[in-house]
């Protein structure tokens, strides 16, 4: 198994945040590589799935993920199986002053055994890494340019 952990303080407040990250169908409006959401079962709760397609480095890949766990606004926790790896992505969200201390992290299991699934894990982690971290990015340009309420 590896863990990746990514974490960023995003200038809006938590429920704005988890809003923000709450809104499935409207993630390719912020979110640079997810190019369309579809298949969405219902709003987000625990045993929503919904269908990723993204663009990663290039390569086009279709994702299906279940949302495990729903703890509005502090922890989302979803699931997904996609070639022979486990992953499970958990958002947790923490109020800082204004802002929101946004941790997000990616746990890769590989169904394959021994030397084999470590090395696999630890291919998929690059992308992987790449993909949390442009997710708080995306947050917080998601936030800039707002105008005061």
């Amino acid at each position: 198994m590896r863990r990746i952990d990514a974490s960023g303080l995003v200038g809006a407040s938590s429920v704005e945040v988890w809003d923000l990250f709450d809104d499935i169908a409207g993630t390719p409006r912020w979110m640079p590589f997810v190019r369309d959401i579809a298949a969405v079962s219902g709003p987000a709760r625990v045993g929503m799935v919904y269908t990723e397609r993204r663009r990663t480095f290039g390569l086009p890949t279709t994702e299906t993920w279940e949302i495990v766990e729903h703890r509005r606004p502090k922890v989302q926790a979803r699931v997904s199986d996609l070639a022979g790896l486990e992953r499970t992505l958990v958002l947790t969200l923490e109020q800082r002053g204004s802002g929101t201390l946004v941790h997000v992290q990616l746990e890769l299991r590989s169904l394959m055994p021994g030397p084999a699934g470590w090395i696999y894990e630890w291919l998929a982690g690059i992308p992987g890494g790449w993909a949390i971290r442009a997710a708080i990015h995306g947050a917080k340009r998601a936030f800039e340019g707002r105008r005061p309420s």
